[in-house]
């Protein structure tokens, strides 16, 4: 060790690094974490599509009608459901939430698309129209409003 690493490690002992042990591979990964960690995002993925499904009928009721979803895996396992927007009766969106009341994925999935409903409305963009709706459900949810080219609609 050179007298500079010396001098270092006397005045701050926390900075030094242990020396790896002699013969022995540095794993980064734990496999068995990994595979355990898997496991369990398989699992709240699949807790989290039953959970949706439940709620796909109330939705279509209130005008979101699902075109297609991703699922992401990884260590946040992500549902990002499509859904084309059709406006519905307050009567019909009142009868999505007493079909959701007790799904609180589905509770939470109308809330934003009735957001995003309303915000859509609002934003005028010349040559383009309004597309569809994404909801990204992971550990940070998000919504986004896709537009398209009027020739493309």
């Amino acid at each position: 060790m050179s007298p500079a690493e010396q001098a270092l490690i006397a005045t701050d002992p926390e900075s030094a690094l242990p020396a790896p042990a002699q013969g022995k591979a540095v794993s980064f990964f734990n496999t068995d974490k990994l595979a355990e960690l898997q496991a369990v995002g398989a699992e709240k993925v699949q807790q989290l599509i039953t959970s949706f499904q439940q709620a796909l009928p109330a939705l279509k009721s209130a005008g979101y009608e699902l075109t297609e979803f991703e699922v992401e895996i990884g260590v946040t396992p992500k549902l990002i459901p499509h859904f084309r927007h059709a406006a519905q009766s307050d009567e019909n969106v009142g009868a999505a939430r007493e079909m959701l009341k007790d799904n609180k994925l589905g509770q939470m999935l109308l809330g934003a698309l009735l957001k995003a409903g309303e915000i859509h409305k609002q934003i005028k963009v010349a040559g383009f129209g309004f597309s569809h709706i994404e909801i990204e459900m992971g550990l940070i949810p998000s919504v986004r409003l896709q537009y398209k080219n009027d020739a493309a609609l």
